[in-house]
């Protein structure tokens, strides 16, 4: 046997051929990656790469084959010969995953480059719509064919319009037409057998400028190389105007001896579309290392060629390069919230090379120590894929808000500093994300979210009071409820904990007693009303109901912190106020039912009907007390009928919008832990079948989502369904279990400890426990404490076909309801 060493092979979001400065290492275009590895014959150097030395030296195999040529070709036919999967690799976390997974359907991801939680994420805009198209949110749909530009800023998942800021498109001929609010201005057809996305890396073709892009991200920065392979006129246009809402103001500047443009732009809405409602500034520097031939700006309509400033909100730039033949531009930008200096520093700091494949490389390392956090194995590649795709998706948001010296625009529009080794975080979708998201990130990021749970308070204090859902340091408050409170409690029931607990305590204990408005929005609404009646009165607030669902939660997690802050008092008096829904309960219709201020509860009145309720409706809402299922089955009438009425309500799975039927909507929120419920009744199996069920709505296709990801909520819903365990309580730190889907999943944790789950016979045909071991110990519990696994632990599964309707059946196996 001849002994033949290969380097991995890899499906890399980067070509290895790289163009290098004279005397730096440069492989040759041979060394491509091929379908059985690379072979490299490159002899040692040395190359100095942003100011970093590396030397490069053939392996000893390499250099014999240098050596004697014909032995590279007798090598080469023995490979031949042997069968492919010899050769076989799996696909490492990094690969598998799939940007476009959610950018066609309900999903409304977004494919572009971004680093692990990186303030910029520079992706493809190519929506036209107005505000009642759905197609525009994202600010890109994988069925569209044209792409009108490449924004710096993106919201994974959300549903509203948002971001897409500070666009500019490369553009080959004439510049005939101003870009400034007409996002058909400079326009190209793509294809996307031509469109490549990795994690912080995204190239495509622009058909009609036959021009190639591709683009690597940093933290706070990205390069670009722009190739245009016409024979006309190339340049860059900047529009900052087609962003999602447009702008209320902004100012671009042109400094030509420099190659480069800066500038700002003041913009926001969110859901209503007014930029110059609740505004923020994003700031931005782009660099070229290709002198510009000629370079203007756009006031509204009218071009002014040569003109290398311009201000107000109807603005536009485009710098040209000639007639380049082939020739690739670079392009680095970075973005600051701040100043444009603090731009120009990201950017000095985080990419001071014009080195496109380092970048690639050095954030593809970031993202594969990230994934490489949660792993599985088993199961099948389209599963695997749709699961490190969700796993990425949690990585995306709250975005790093603070620059590289960090400092961050507060919530009181002044410049701060955040402490020595922490971040500011921004874009907290808190609704949608404390039920699942919050436990992922303490769990896969415990540093980066222990500084989102000190962001959020650093907000308080600038704002007056909570943030309840935020873009950068403006608060929307676009949801009900008071989000924050079990968003921060998970993140420390499931261990990250590096924040300031007494602080966050009190913070929690002032704004939840009185209407403190965080920058003169939302805060907890209607709490005089909650204290006085028990419930948010329906004739004062349409969405009364589903907000003292909302609230008896948010009061359940301020008990959890107070609890773990040593304040037994604060504890005692927000776990009585948690058991607020039961002012709601109905007898007559033995629902949860929107109630007046006189007492009387609303008539006319429907299951399915949306009034009182926000984004759902009674049936959807009656499964909103996670904290004291007992209580609900009580009012119910007993296990039997709670089982009655969730078998009807499972019986019909709604994705995508679903708001007004009496059924399972997993395209939202508020029903994710429903099919759980059947644990706290001695049913486990059928909790077991329902989540196969769920995980069989999602795949690895641009329609792989049932609904709105929502910063990554509904992609940490398939994760967690697909570990077989669910964080179902907010704030308590512990699982429902339901079996793994894969054969083994493992979690790394601190301290090098890793909890991992074996799934003995585990595939999609096979949903059912038999058995369950806990570090060899035999259990029929369907809860789990997390104290008991947080050092590391082995769960043994024996997974079947058929249901094992014994275990977890009886009274002391079901999970605990806190009264």
């Amino acid at each position: 046997m001849v002994l033949f060493l290969f380097l991995p092979k890899e499906r890399l979001a980067f070509p290895l051929c790289q163009k290098s400065r004279a005397g730096d290492f440069q492989y040759s275009p041979r060394q491509r990656s091929n379908k059985f590895g690379i072979v490299s014959f490159g002899l040692t150097k040395t190359s100095n790469y942003c100011g970093v030395r590396r030397t490069f030296t053939p392996s000893l195999t390499n250099r014999w084959l240098m050596l004697k040529p014909v032995r590279f070709w007798v090598c080469l036919v023995l490979i031949l010969g042997m069968p492919r999967v010899f050769f076989a690799q799996d696909k490492t976390p990094y690969q598998l995953v799939n940007p476009f997974i959610g950018t066609g359907n309900e999903g409304n991801c977004f494919p572009g480059a971004q680093a692990p939680f990186g303030m910029l994420s520079l992706s493809p805009n190519n929506t036209f719509d107005n505000y009642e198209d759905a197609a525009s949110r994202p600010g890109y749909k994988y069925f569209r064919n044209e792409i009108n530009g490449f924004g710096l800023t993106h919201y994974s998942g959300v549903g509203c319009h948002a971001m897409q800021d500070l666009q500019f498109m490369p553009v080959a001929g004439t510049l005939d037409k101003s870009p400034v609010n007409d996002k058909h201005a400079y326009v190209s057809r793509f294809s996307h057998e031509r469109e490549k996305a990795m994690p912080g890396y995204y190239s495509v073709t622009l058909d009609d400028y036959h021009v190639d892009a591709k683009f690597a991200a940093t933290v706070h920065a990205a390069i670009g190389e722009i190739t245009y392979r016409g024979d006309q006129e190339a340049h860059l246009v900047f529009a900052p105007t087609n962003c999602a809402n447009g702008i209320g103001d902004g100012e671009l500047h042109i400094e030509s001896t420099a190659m480069t443009v800066t500038g700002w732009v003041s913009t926001g809405g969110f859901c209503w579309r007014d930029p110059k409602d609740r505004p923020y500034r994003v700031f931005f520097v782009a660099k070229f290392n290709t002198k510009f031939s000629s370079y203007g700006v756009w006031k509204g309509k009218a071009k002014a060629e040569g003109a290398s400033n311009v201000a107000g909100d109807d603005v536009g730039a485009y710098v040209s390069f000639g007639k380049l033949n082939g020739k690739a531009v670079k392009m680095k930008v970075a973005i600051s919230y701040v100043s444009i200096d603090n731009a120009r520093k990201n950017l000095q700091e985080e990419i001071s090379c014009w080195e496109f494949e380092d970048v690639c490389r050095a954030t593809k390392s970031q993202w594969e120590r990230m994934l490489s956090r949660l792993t599985v194995e088993g199961g099948s590649e389209s599963q695997r894929q749709a699961f490190y795709t969700a796993v990425y998706h949690n990585l995306l948001h709250p975005n790093v808000y603070s620059d590289v010296n960090g400092d961050y625009m507060g919530f009181d529009d002044k410049v701060h500093r955040v402490a020595n080794g922490r971040k500011q975080y921004a874009n907290f979708s808190l609704w949608d994300t404390y039920r699942t998201t919050a436990t992922l990130q303490a769990l896969i990021a415990p540093d980066e979210a222990s500084d989102m749970a000190q962001s959020l308070l650093l907000d308080a204090e600038q704002g007056g009071a909570y943030p309840n859902w935020s873009m950068n340091n403006v608060e929307y408050g676009v949801m009900n409820g008071y989000s924050t409170f079990p968003f921060i409690a998970n993140l420390y029931a499931f261990g990250a904990r590096n924040f300031d607990l007494q602080a966050t305590k009190e913070m929690m204990k002032r704004v939840s007693v009185k209407h403190i408005k965080c920058k003169g929005f939302h805060g907890w609404e209607h709490v005089e009303d909650y204290m006085t009646y028990g419930y948010v009165p329906v004739d004062r607030h349409g969405h009364g109901a589903s907000m003292t669902l909302e609230y008896a939660i948010d009061d359940f997690s301020i008990a959890q912190i107070c609890k773990a802050a040593g304040d037994e008092a604060a504890y005692n008096y927000y776990m009585n106020r948690s058991q607020s829904f039961e002012k709601l309960f109905d007898e007559e219709t033995r629902l949860i039912r929107p109630r007046n201020a006189d007492g009387s509860f609303l008539t006319p009145f429907a299951p399915n009907m949306e009034k009182g309720f926000n984004e759902g409706n009674a049936m959807q809402y009656f499964w909103s007390v996670p904290h004291n299922v007992d209580a609900l089955t009580d009012f119910c009438g007993g296990k039997d009928a709670m089982e009655k009425r969730l078998d009807t309500f499972t019986s019909q799975v709604k994705c995508g919008w679903a708001p007004d039927v009496p059924y399972y909507w997993l395209g939202n929120e508020p029903c994710f832990g429903s099919v759980y419920v059947y644990n706290f009744l001695g049913k486990a199996w059928k909790s077991q079948r329902m989540v196969r069920n769920v995980l069989n709505r999602f795949d690895d296709t641009p329609n792989g989502l049932p609904g709105d990801d929502d910063a990554g909520a509904m992609s940490a819903l398939y994760v967690f369904s697909a570990m077989g365990l669910y964080p179902y309580i907010p704030g308590i730190g512990g699982f429902v279990v339901t079996g793994p889907l894969f054969t083994k999943v493992q979690l790394q944790l601190k301290g090098g400890k890793t909890l991992t789950l074996i799934g003995e016979n585990a595939g999609n045909d096979a949903p059912y426990i038999q058995r369950l071991q806990v570090d060899g110990r035999e259990t029929t519990s369907t809860w789990l404490d997390w104290d008991k696994l947080k050092h590391g632990a082995r769960l043994n599964f024996v997974m079947g076909k058929g249901p094992n309707k014994q275990w977890g059946a009886t009274e002391k196996d079901v999970p605990p309801s806190y009264y």
